[in-house]
């Protein structure tokens, strides 16, 4: 591994160790489901446009609200165009408009801003990828009780062979008074796939939400979800599509996914 892979590491587990020692009082903090998806090793190159359709849907979900007004996922189904743009230098800017449809009524729901840094990647000679994606978001009031909120994502992974293993430990602030000087959220995201044919793969994902950072809690009453997952990377259209199983009592029981890749070349 170079010099500069090295410092990029200690710079990533330093913010990962800091960010994860903060605790403040514990409180309950709702977040909208319009992106579900774990990072990868996938940048785009300086210059390269990209754009993704994600669209995800909760045929059986929890019913009961964490606060007056909530519009739930239940029966839900949610709609998050993504535009990103290759800066270089291992960065890369996302924009994304969400939208939900909720008793057969489009809405808007929020706008988000991120900035992915990868600097540590196989494709540069390096033993795995590592890296960070920041972002910003304002929400409507309906979809979550804080309107502004920041989210860290740390990336790391290996691929190898047909096989592609990634974890995203994720912190989540909220931004917005009465949330504003309350504890972060801790949440992680796993892939395992595996390629079986050239361009389609198979696999599993998996999202733990474990609330609070130092604040003591039970797994039910986390947010457990499981997706099963298939990947195709070809022409004409690159997707991925998955069906998710609840294992907890706060978590939707059933949840469909899929990301559809636009070429914009």
């Amino acid at each position: 591994m170079s010099i500069n892979a090295n410092l990029a590491v200690k710079i990533f587990l330093r913010l990962l160790v800091l960010t994860v020692c903060s605790g403040l009082p514990v409180v309950a903090f709702a977040v909208l489901q319009d992106e579900i998806q774990v990072y990868d090793n996938e940048i785009n190159a300086k210059g390269e446009a990209s754009l993704e359709i994600h669209v995800n849907s909760t045929p059986r979900g929890v019913n009961t609200p964490s606060y007056p007004g909530e519009v739930m996922n239940n029966n839900g189904v949610r709609v998050t165009p993504e535009l990103a743009y290759g800066l270089g230098n291992d960065l890369e800017a996302g924009l994304y408009i969400s939208y939900v449809n909720y008793n057969n009524q489009f809405q808007y729901a929020a706008t988000k801003a991120r900035l992915k840094w990868l600097p540590i990647r196989q494709d540069k000679g390096d033993s795995f990828f590592a890296g960070v994606n920041f972002e910003v978001s304002n929400v409507q009031p309906q979809f979550d009780e804080s309107r502004y909120n920041g989210e860290a994502r740390f990336i790391i992974g290996k691929q190898f062979d047909e096989w592609l293993f990634s974890f995203n430990p994720i912190i989540d602030m909220p931004l917005s008074q009465p949330y504003v000087h309350h504890a972060p959220y801790f949440s992680t995201a796993t892939r395992l796939s595996r390629e079986v044919i050239p361009d389609l793969a198979l696999g599993v994902e998996y999202y733990s939400n474990l609330n609070q950072i130092g604040q003591p809690t039970t797994y039910q009453n986390t947010q457990q979800l499981g997706f099963l997952m298939m990947y195709y990377d070809g022409k004409p259209l690159a997707f991925q599509a998955g069906i998710g199983k609840g294992f907890t009592n706060s978590t939707d029981s059933l949840t469909l996914k899929a990301i559809f890749s636009i070429p914009l070349d």
